[in-house]
């Protein structure tokens, strides 16, 4: 526990630094974290738009400033670690490259340098690209890369929470695909993600990092989305292929539903995901998983958030649920206490908190 409290002691006085310890856009726009963010990661609807139009605010030259920002996590857990790492901990150390490289290319980079008290991996690496003027009223773009794939959620860069989405994290019988871990390809959008209809389609090579198998032909998905006022209705599909036992192949497909409101104080999101694996050790398998959450803004700082979850798969039936209070400490910090309250099959309670603060 000392470790941690020494971790939030530093923190807690860098989040208290001068300006020019802001975040990289904040620093070339001459604006405050709460710009985009009301407690980071946490968009707000600017930080949508901001984030949709490429790091661009219209009529508007970003300043000069080094493009390299820094995100710290440190988490304390009730939960004895597996691995047999202490409960109090230095969670996460993520270093981001972004910025613009012309009138119509942004780019992103996302390192870990420590990724859940372990050394991390390269998350996001890639260049975007849009094709249309500014004007246009439909957008294209092209995206190629290692990125997090389209769905309905962000399972990682702007969850809240330090439990991940089941549904996202689910895997079934040998094959190792599952929708948190980054894909490398190639991903075509038309359509802004902010308004109306627009579709994303990606295709990349059928791997997956250090599963140690092979790769297998080449997935595909399909991702689609109509905004009406403050609803948002989204639906996708991934099909692939990965080997299975006696040189069999499981060709998978994954399809999912979302439905989301945001208004005022309330956020509301939902997803309901179904699969079917040709071959699990042989036999075909289907599968299902979803989750619902609600989040609210008490005040300018504080704020809520539940989540209730479910999957069904070769695991069994598990279910969970996540009661979340949440504060914006400073312009760029965070702390956060939850219970993770699960059916494993008794009902167990675990504790987390975690104190976030970006650079």
């Amino acid at each position: 526990m000392r470790s941690l409290l020494a971790a939030l002691t530093l923190a807690l006085l860098c989040g208290a630094c001068p300006a020019s310890a802001i975040p990289l856009f904040a620093h070339e726009y001459g604006v405050t974290c709460q710009k985009c963010h009301t407690a980071i990661p946490h968009l707000n609807a600017f930080g949508q738009f901001f984030l949709a139009n490429g790091y661009r605010i219209p009529g508007v030259e970003p300043g000069p400033a080094f493009p390299v920002a820094i995100k710290a996590n440190f988490a304390y857990t009730s939960e004895p670690d597996p691995a047999g790492l202490p409960k109090a901990v230095v969670d996460e150390v993520e270093v981001f490259l972004a910025g613009l490289a012309g009138p119509r290319t942004n780019y992103f980079f996302e390192q870990y340098v420590v990724d859940g008290g372990n050394r991390g991996l390269t998350r996001d690496a890639w260049v975007n690209y849009r094709a249309t003027p500014a004007a246009a009223r439909v957008p294209v773009w092209l995206q190629a890369g290692s990125f997090t794939l389209p769905l309905p959620v962000d399972p990682e860069t702007f969850r809240e929470s330090a439990q991940h989405y089941t549904v996202f994290d689910q895997t079934i019988g040998n094959n190792p695909f599952n929708f948190f871990d980054p894909k490398i390809g190639l991903q075509v959008g038309v359509g802004s993600i902010l308004q109306g209809t627009s579709l994303r389609v990606f295709a990349g090579p059928g791997h997956d990092r250090q599963s140690g198998l092979p790769t297998v032909g080449t997935d595909v998905m399909g991702y689609g989305q109509q905004v009406i006022g403050p609803f948002t209705l989204s639906l996708y599909r991934y099909e692939g292929a990965r080997p299975d036992v006696a040189d069999l192949l499981d060709r998978f497909s994954r399809q999912g539903y979302g439905f989301t409101y945001a208004s005022g104080r309330w956020t509301s999101e939902s997803v309901l995901q179904t699969g079917w694996d040709s071959s699990v050790n042989g036999l075909g398998f289907a599968s299902s998983g979803g989750f619902t959450q609600l989040r609210y803004e008490i005040g300018p700082r504080l704020f809520a958030l539940a989540r209730y979850e479910g999957t069904n798969d070769t695991a069994g039936f598990a279910r969970d649920g996540v009661l979340l209070l949440g504060m914006r400490v400073t312009h760029n910090a965070r702390f956060t206490v939850e219970d993770i309250i699960q059916h494993v099959p008794q009902t167990k309670h675990t504790l987390n908190a975690q104190y976030t603060v970006g650079y």
